[in-house]
C-alpha cells in the first residue's frame, strides 16, 4: 500500500508509536504530504523557547516563513528568558511574533527577575486564548500577579506561584477571576489566598495548596476552606517542613462535596495522616491519597482509629480507595492490611502492592 493511501487511524497509530523519537518523526514528516500534519503535531506540540538564546532568531525566522507548517501544531509553550536577558521592546516584539502560534492553549513562564508590565501585557495579548497558565514569576507587587492572571479570559487551570513577591497588595475591585476557571494551584499561603477565596467562581472545583506551614498557615487554610465550602470536589494539600512536635490538623468539615482528597506529608518527619482527615464529612468522597515518608512505625492506636474512620459507611459511604504513597527510595516493609482489617475487608486497600513506593 502506498504511504499516502494509509488510512488516518493507522497513520495516527504509527505516529503515536514513535511520539518520543524526534528523528523518526522528522522522517515521517517527509514520507508523504498526508503524513506532514500528524508528524508536525507531535514534533511541535510541546515547545520550550529560551528568550535571548542562540536559537531564538532561527525559530522566529521559521515561524515567519510563508511555508511554515508548525504554527498550528504548538499546543504547549514554555517561555524561559535566558539569564541576564533584558526584557526590552525587542523581546516584546518577539512575543508579538509568537502570537502566530494560534493553537497554544498551555503557557508556562518562569522568571526569577521582575518582568516589566509592558512585557506582561504583550504576553496576555499574544496568548489571550490559552486555557492553562503556569506562572512562576517574580512581580514587583502581588496585585500585578493577580492582574496578569486575570488578563486571560478563557483560563480553566492556573498554577499561581509569585516568586519572592511581597504579599498583601490586592488589585482594584473591578478585577475578576477568569469565569471558566476550574482548577487552581497556589504555591504558598501568604495572604493572597484570601483574594482567591473572596473572588471565587462557581466553576472552580479543583484546589491544590502546597508549601503549607503546619503551625503558621493552618488557621489561614481553615478559613479558606470554609469560604470555598461545598464547591470543592478535588482537594490536594501539601505541607512544608516546620520544626516542632505537632499533629497536622485541618478542618475539612465544610467541604461536603469532596470526591478526592490528597494529603502530602513527605516534607515532615513522622506525621500520621489521621489528624488531617478526622473532620471529613463528605458522603461523596471516593479516594484518599496519603503521601508520606518511609517511616510507618506509628502506635497501634493511630491505625485502629484510621481503620474505624475509613470503614465507617455512615460517614464515608462511597469511599473505595485509600492509597499510601511512600517516597523513594523506600526499603520499608509495611503491610497496612495487618493494621486496618476493616478497610481491607471492604476492599478500600485494594491493589497488588501494600505500599506504592515512589512517585513524581
Amino acid at each position: 500500500m502506498p504511504a499516502r493511501s494509509i488510512p488516518p487511524e493507522i497513520l495516527d497509530s504509527i505516529i503515536e508509536l514513535y511520539a518520543e523519537d524526534q528523528k523518526i518523526l522528522c522522517s515521517c514528516s517527509l514520507v508523504a504530504k498526508s503524513w506532514l500534519q500528524s508528524s508536525r503535531y507531535r514534533l511541535f506540540g510541546d515547545l520550550t523557547l529560551h528568550l535571548g538564546g542562540l536559537h531564538e532568531a532561527k525559530f522566529l525566522a521559521l515561524l515567519e516563513h510563508p511555508l511554515c507548517t508548525f504554527s498550528t501544531s504548538v499546543r504547549k509553550l514554555w517561555i524561559l528568558p535566558m539569564q541576564g536577558t533584558d526584557l526590552s521592546n525587542r523581546v516584546n516584539n518577539t512575543i508579538t511574533q509568537l502570537g502566530k502560534l494560534t493553537a497554544v492553549r498551555t503557557l508556562r513562564i518562569h522568571r526569577q527577575k521582575i518582568i516589566p508590565l509592558q512585557t506582561l501585557s504583550a504576553l496576555a495579548t499574544a496568548f489571550k486564548d490559552i486555557t492553562t497558565l503556569v506562572m512562576m514569576i517574580r512581580f514587583a507587587v502581588l496585585s500585578d500577579a493577580i492582574r496578569f492572571m486575570c488578563a486571560f479570559p478563557l483560563l480553566e487551570e492556573v498554577h499561581f506561584e509569585p516568586i519572592r513577591t511581597p504579599p498583601g497588595d490586592f488589585p482594584s475591585a473591578d478585577i475578576r477571576m477568569p469565569p471558566r476557571l476550574r482548577s487552581l494551584h497556589i504555591d504558598t499561603l501568604r495572604s493572597h489566598e484570601r483574594w482567591f477565596a473572596d473572588n471565587r467562581v462557581g466553576t472552580l472545583t479543583t484546589l491544590s495548596l502546597v508549601n503549607i506551614r503546619p503551625l503558621d498557615d493552618v488557621s489561614r487554610l481553615d478559613e479558606m476552606l470554609e469560604i470555598f465550602n461545598a464547591s470543592i470536589r478535588h482537594l490536594t494539600l501539601g505541607f512544608s517542613t516546620q520544626s516542632g512536635d505537632f499533629a497536622v490538623q485541618v478542618n475539612l468539615s465544610h467541604n461536603t462535596e469532596l470526591r478526592y482528597v490528597e494529603i502530602d506529608l513527605t516534607q515532615l518527619t513522622r506525621r500520621h495522616v489521621l489528624p488531617a482527615i478526622t473532620s471529613l464529612r463528605s458522603p461523596h468522597l471516593e479516594t484518599i491519597v496519603w503521601r508520606n515518608r518511609r517511616a510507618f512505625n506509628f502506635s497501634a492506636e493511630f491505625w485502629t482509629r484510621l481503620d474505624d474512620l475509613l470503614s465507617d459507611r455512615d460517614m464515608l459511604p462511597v469511599l473505595n480507595k485509600f492509597l499510601i504513597m511512600a517516597s523513594k527510595p523506600s526499603k520499608t516493609i509495611f503491610n497496612p492490611r495487618l493494621h486496618m482489617p476493616q478497610c481491607d475487608a471492604l476492599g478500600i486497600l485494594g491493589g497488588d502492592e501494600d505500599i506504592i513506593t515512589g512517585f513524581d
